[in-house]
């Protein structure tokens, strides 16, 4: 194993990761808020020891190229490394921060945040555990939106219904923002375009971070495809800051609100999330969280190619037939539960929490933990789908569940005839049992982990509403769960063991189960 080579790639990761923590961090400058300090520090914590791991690590050689081991556990370590990296702005901040007068006069005016009473619930003192810092950076990374942070923070000032700002600086609501579009595409595929130039192969780095069944590279040489999907990412997103700001938001929470819809991760700056959003806002919400939730190959073929494929394509098919099909089982069950919203309101509403729960983005428009069982379990449901593969969504993946269906089908049809030898097929495309093996594998490990987490959970205190929701929440990177942890409510309360589990499920689930358990097994540690 390349020890060296690995330490190479994640100081290359946080070098990148220090970089880009300047830009919240000269918000914070220009705001003159309070996460000035926990925003530099952490930029020059990070920045160091990228550049001494980088020192350390470099031999002046030609190309090295990782075998698939170093791909694995490159992936798992750059995904810790960034976690840790930051969970610090978010731990400093709680530590190093003070009570902005601007939001509460009197004695607790100006005094370490840390320090505190309980009853005054301001986010920053949410961070003063490590737990929950690292919890917060997780989720942000692994776009799922799970968050310590407590809603209607500043009660009387800030509630859950006046959509006001939240009382965390716009330095560090920037830099939540951020490190879930790094998140969303990979930050080892943004990696990759600079490894290249660093003489790193970035094959097996492709293979353990992409999303889903890949289907081809978009160009032959890998540096090339990573670059291509930023490429396409970065224009999709530019175009959303644009269409959100035509609809009347202001540039900086039309930025975050586009990082986090793109990444399909549902990080908000507004303490109602997209509830306090115009409903032009939510449409547009809804159409590029649509957009985040499909193959990026079918976009880059329109947008470089100007080939439209996306009717060809099974998958992204499927994919439409579950929100057209589930937005009207919503419309329905809501129109049933006889709601106080108008028709328009009831699409919007149903639309909105579908796509949001497919794309396992995590915003919400309402509170869907009051809506009737059969729309709950719907959802439910669909957190363990996610959007295609080679998107930014988590879940099982469209393609997969196409793929097991058929299996389960197939055998069904050897059963009643079995002199029937029939191949399965997703499209024109004949999936190999090789790869139909592969698929449900990872179907049985997402179940599986599921299950044995869920029980941990339960054994820790929580209701089985909550237990099952918040693993399922997590390991599909969706955010909200129901009960306790639904988008209402928040993950501050489970116990610190707890919130560990549940962030091995999120590093799981973005990597998609195979890429962590491998590291477990004691014959991948043998030469």
């Amino acid at each position: 194993m390349r020890v060296r080579t690995v330490l190479h790639i994640l100081a290359v990761l946080l070098l990148l990761l220090g970089g880009v923590m300047g830009i919240p961090t000269l918000v914070a400058l220009v705001d003159g808020a309070g996460d000035r300090a926990a925003l530099g520090i952490s930029m020059f914590v990070t920045l160091l020891a990228g550049a001494v791991l980088y020192l350390a690590t470099r031999d002046g050689g030609g190309k090295r190229w990782l075998t698939h081991r170093d791909g694995y556990l490159a992936t798992v370590l750059g995904w810790v490394f960034a976690s840790v990296a930051g969970a610090l702005p978010f731990f400093l901040f709680a530590h190093l921060g003070t009570v902005d007068p601007e939001w509460v006069a009197g004695r607790y005016a100006g005094m370490p945040l840390c320090d505190l009473p309980v009853e005054m619930r301001h986010p920053g003192r949410e961070f003063c555990n490590v737990a929950d810092a690292m919890f917060e950076s997780v989720s942000g990374f692994t776009t799922t939106g799970a968050s310590v942070i407590r809603v209607g923070l500043w009660d009387g000032l800030d509630a859950p219904t006046s959509g006001g700002r939240s009382a965390l600086p716009r330095g560090l609501l920037l830099w939540r923002s951020v490190i879930q579009w790094l998140g969303g595409m990979g930050i080892l595929v943004l990696a990759v375009t600079v490894l290249g130039l660093v003489g790193v192969g970035g094959m097996h780095l492709m293979k353990a971070e992409v999303p889903g069944p890949t289907k081809g590279k978009l160009s032959p040489h890998v540096a090339d495809t990573a670059r291509m999907l930023w490429q396409v990412y970065a224009v999709i997103s530019a175009v959303q800051v644009v269409v959100l700001m035509a609809g009347g938001m202001d540039l900086f929470n039309a930025v975050c609100h586009t990082c986090t819809t793109m990444a399909t991760g549902g990080f908000s700056t507004l303490t109602a999330s997209a509830g306090a959003m115009s409903p032009f806002s939510q449409w547009v919400l809804v159409l590029f969280m649509f957009l985040a939730g499909a193959n990026f190959a079918l976009h880059w073929g329109v947008l470089a190619r100007r080939k439209f494929g996306y009717h060809r394509d099974a998958e992204f098919k499927g994919y439409g037939l579950f929100v057209v099909v589930g937005t009207l089982l919503l419309v329905a069950i809501l129109l049933g539960a006889d709601v106080p919203w108008s028709i328009e309101e009831t699409v919007r509403h149903s639309a909105f929490q579908l796509v949001s729960v497919l794309t396992t983005t995590g915003y919400a428009t309402a509170d869907f933990g009051l809506w009737p069982y059969s729309g709950q379990f719907l959802l439910l449901v669909l957190m363990f789908v996610g959007g295609c593969a080679g998107s930014t969504g988590g879940g099982v993946k469209v393609i997969r569940l196409q793929v097991a269906l058929k299996a389960a089908a197939r055998e069904l049809l050897r059963i009643a005839q079995p002199r029937v030898v029939p191949t399965i097929r997703v499209g024109h495309e004949v999936i190999k049992d090789d790869k139909v093996f592969a698929i449900l594998g990872v179907v049985a490990l997402f179940v599986g982990t599921f299950v044995v987490s869920s029980v941990a959970m339960t054994v820790m205190g929580l209701d089985i509403v909550a237990a099952t929701s918040s693993v399922a929440a997590c390991i599909g990177n969706v955010g909200p769960g129901l009960g306790a942890v639904g988008p209402a409510q928040n993950f501050h309360f489970i116990p610190d063991p707890g919130k560990w589990l549940l962030m091995f499920n999120m590093i799981a689930g973005r990597l998609e189960i195979y890429t962590v358990l491998v590291l477990f097994s004691p014959s991948f540690w043998r030469r």
